[in-house]
């Protein structure tokens, strides 16, 4: 996949399922990939797939009631208008299990899946509220997933 495919399908991805065919693909150009900062690519999967199951299971650490129905979800209003995220890229969801920063591109490319995988079986009532956005149906979670990707996603470089 050259950078170029990569960058367009990226930006084109809407939706978890259309992100999970940009990841398989993904797997083909291994080899050619690096990303910015501390965290492996693997690790950066793991994070993105962590973020899919606490959205199932339940966030370890929630915002304030007060927060999440008044900042938090003006954030994800904006974030949902502007189809573009941005939050710090080496930060662990709060209260989530500690990574190991090297994981490898394997594991954590099957992890993200397998999450994906599982989040298109749930319905809208199976979901957990956000721990920053509040309460999200499954299309908005879906929306939300997509946008915390793509934006860890902007750190991957063609070598």
């Amino acid at each position: 996949m050259s950078k170029d495919n990569f960058s367009n399908e990226l930006e084109n991805a809407k939706s978890l399922k259309e992100l999970s065919q940009v990841l398989t693909k993904l797997r083909e150009a291994e080899k050619n990939l690096a990303i910015d900062g501390t965290w492996s690519l693997g690790t950066v999967f793991s994070h993105c797939a962590q973020s899919i199951q606490y959205s199932i299971n339940g966030y370890p650490d929630m915002k304030s009631t007060l927060f999440r129905s008044t900042i938090g979800s003006a954030a994800f209003a904006v974030f949902s208008l502007r189809g573009k995220m941005r939050h710090g890229l080496e930060e662990p969801i709060p209260g989530s299990e500690k990574l190991d920063l090297q994981i490898p591109f394997s594991t954590g490319h099957k992890e993200l899946l397998e999450a994906i995988a599982y989040f298109e079986t749930k319905k809208s009532e199976d979901l957990k509220p956000h721990f920053a956005y509040g309460n999200l149906n499954k299309e908005e979670y879906d929306q939300a997933h997509a946008l915390h990707i793509k934006n860890h996603f902007e750190r991957i470089t063609f070598i």
